[in-house]
């Protein structure tokens, strides 16, 4: 039901197992397919949750993971259950170039 081919078995190896779309493999060598919770969200004891703020995860299956920490004031765009913090980086906010002109 939850189990397809990888590589259907031959006389020389035995065949390897993944799961279907919408699972994946767990256990020992893929012995369990669990189903996967989808973006912004992670399997827990009582089946799927959303990530807490402060947390991601962008895959159809996994666990959540912390946000990226940027500097003070550097967030550029911020973080939700499904995506993480895009950090400013100093080349783009460069600071002036300040030129002094000799005395005359």
């Amino acid at each position: 039901g939850r189990f397809r081919y990888l590589k259907e078995c031959s006389s020389k190896s035995d065949a390897e197992c993944t799961c279907r779309e919408g699972y994946y493999c767990s256990g020992d060598g893929c012995s369990r397919c669990d189903r996967g919770c989808g973006a912004g969200r992670e399997s827990g004891g009582s089946g799927c949750q959303a990530c807490r703020y402060g947390t991601f995860n962008d895959q159809p299956n996994g666990s959540c993971k912390n946000w990226t920490k940027c500097s003070a004031n550097q967030v550029l765009v911020p973080g939700t259950a499904a995506k993480d913090v895009i950090c400013k980086h100093a080349s783009d906010n460069p600071t002036p170039v300040v030129t002094t002109l000799p005395t005359t």
